[in-house]
């Protein structure tokens, strides 16, 4: 007699898997946790705005395939620059913090986009626009550096030579 069962709530959070035919990867399922949105898009097509990172090994962020959600066919090749050239420091305005919220240099991650060609010393990839993303959000914006070392074009065989000498 009184008796009140205790009620449990259980809050379930909806997870919802996407799937998409990655150029690089065939079908592809994932999370829109996983998706980045860049802020304008990339240089040259500011229309494609969401992507999902993949990497080419897993848990592995050397080399990612940055696979657009909006046109399958559309896919770049990002390298983590700081895995190629250690050496690697750019220096972010304070409009590009603002606008992508950055609260620490802890939530941010750095990316260069890559050409790869037949030959490794025809790979290039641009130091000087990095796409820079907030870890925490998903948030992304390509930037240009204000930093003449970098430039559009490095050849990759030229920055792995400069590390090891």
């Amino acid at each position: 007699k009184g008796l009140i069962k205790p009620l449990l709530y259980f809050f379930v959070q909806e997870v919802i898997i996407l799937n998409i035919h990655a150029k690089y990867f065939g079908d592809i399922s994932y999370g829109k946790d996983e998706v980045v949105h860049i802020e304008n898009g990339l240089i040259g097509f500011e229309s494609y705005t969401e992507y999902l990172p993949i990497p080419f090994e897993e848990d592995d962020d050397f080399m990612l395939s940055l696979q657009s959600l909006e046109n399958e066919e559309l896919s770049f090749v990002l390298m983590n620059p700081f895995k190629i050239f250690p050496g690697y420091s750019p220096a972010l305005t304070k409009a590009d913090r603002k606008s992508l919220n950055i609260a620490s240099d802890k939530d941010i991650s750095y990316y260069v986009i890559s050409v790869i060609r037949d030959t490794p010393e025809d790979c290039t990839v641009n130091l000087k626009a990095p796409l820079v993303v907030n870890v925490k959000t998903q948030e992304a914006r390509q930037v240009i550096l204000d930093q003449p070392e970098y430039a559009f074009r490095h050849h990759l065989a030229d920055l792995t030579g400069k590390e090891e000498g």
